[in-house]
């Protein structure tokens, strides 16, 4: 190497160079890289990645090897949900921030509502801001198509409830096969023999992989459920097909229903034609979702997603990746049952503020 060569490789680069590269004007570049005035995210990313890729910011890849920011990094991680409500997105941020705050990062939320072209604004935005990676969430189980490489430009991703469909990435979900399993196990353990299985859409992966585990425990038992059911993730389409699953099969015991709202609506349906809940019909349902499974009596047994565990689990992954040390594959979380009276008339569950009107009216 010649004297020129190693001066021109050893030569740091300038603001002008990072402008040439991002294709923009030096005073735009600066205004990217100082935060400034009003240029646009996408253009502000897009200085940024020259700026990395020349190596004008050398700072801003290095971490400390515990994980927490070094010198540069903004010790900040976003959070891109496609969730309307909050329900999945609100624990699972409560979760990853819990093992965030140890590595002294931060999480920032922002909501897609499903729509492509809103989440790579979003990412955008996140990554103007200099996020040190990304935990997208889902809400539906179904997979999904990663995100392309020019959106992330080599911002660390996982994937959380809704898989990606690329096995190279890392994705954290719950157990819906496991879940099944159990489900039916725990039902012949008392001693219910005539089981049907109430489900949302065939084209859920939730609902294909609770079905999963329900056939592999019938099969390990040698039992076969009286019918499996699908439809939609309703109330009135639990309400609906129990009382079919009655007329068609009176000697109906259990019922295994793929969501709360679905074995709500089984339970009120049952008692409707005057089937006791669990004395003739257990019901379990699944997602543990307050307003459907504690707020009633019977109250459900039911599965717990684990949604906050998916959130530590993810950030932790995520914290991996930016050591430098990413996961990849698809690992699933455990979901928990639930015992309540819908299986157990013994699991009494005062409803919520019932006890303190009580004892504000006894005072």
């Amino acid at each position: 190497m010649d004297n020129a060569e190693g001066k021109r490789r050893s030569a740091r680069p300038t603001l002008r160079d990072v402008a040439r590269r991002a294709n923009v004007s030096v005073a735009t570049a600066s205004k990217a890289l100082r935060g400034t005035d009003r240029v646009s995210a996408a253009t502000t990313r897009l200085v940024q990645s020259a700026a990395r890729e020349l190596g004008y910011r050398k700072s801003t890849d290095r971490r400390a090897q515990d994980g927490s920011p070094a010198a540069g990094g903004s010790g900040l991680v976003g959070l891109i949900t496609s969730d309307y409500n909050g329900r999945f997105a609100l624990p699972m941020l409560t979760g990853a921030e819990s093992t965030l705050g140890a590595s002294n990062h931060a999480a920032l939320l922002m909501s897609s509502h499903g729509r492509p072209a809103l989440e790579q604004s979003h990412i955008d935005q996140l990554a103007a801001r200099g996020v040190d990676g990304l935990i997208v969430v889902g809400n539906t189980s179904n997979a999904r198509p990663p995100l392309k490489p020019s959106t992330t430009m080599g911002l660390p991703v996982v994937y959380t409830y809704d898989p990606s469909t690329d096995p190279d990435d890392c994705s954290v979900v719950c157990d819906n096969v496991g879940a099944g399993a159990q489900a039916i196990e725990y039902l012949l353990s008392l001693r219910r023999r005539y089981i049907a299985v109430i489900a949302g859409p065939e084209d859920f992966q939730a609902a294909h992989d609770r079905v999963k585990g329900a056939w592999r425990t019938f099969t390990l038992y040698d039992f076969r459920p009286v019918a499996v059911l699908y439809d939609s993730w309703s109330e009135e389409w639990g309400e609906r097909a129990a009382r079919v699953l009655v007329e068609r099969y009176p000697h109906l015991d259990a019922i295994y229903a793929l969501s709360d709202e679905i074995a709500r609506g089984a339970v009120r349906g049952l008692m409707a034609i005057g089937k006791r809940v669990p004395q003739d019909v257990a019901v379990i349902g699944h997602d543990n979702w307050f307003v459907f499974c504690s707020n009633a009596h019977p109250t459900l047994t039911t599965f717990d997603n684990n949604i906050a565990l998916i959130g530590k689990t993810a950030a932790k992954c995520l914290l991996d990746a930016i050591r430098g040390h990413p996961h990849h594959g698809v690992i699933t979380v455990e979901c928990p049952m639930i015992v309540r009276e819908s299986t157990e008339t013994a699991r009494k569950t005062t409803l919520e503020s019932t006890d303190r009107i009580f004892r504000r009216n006894t005072a």
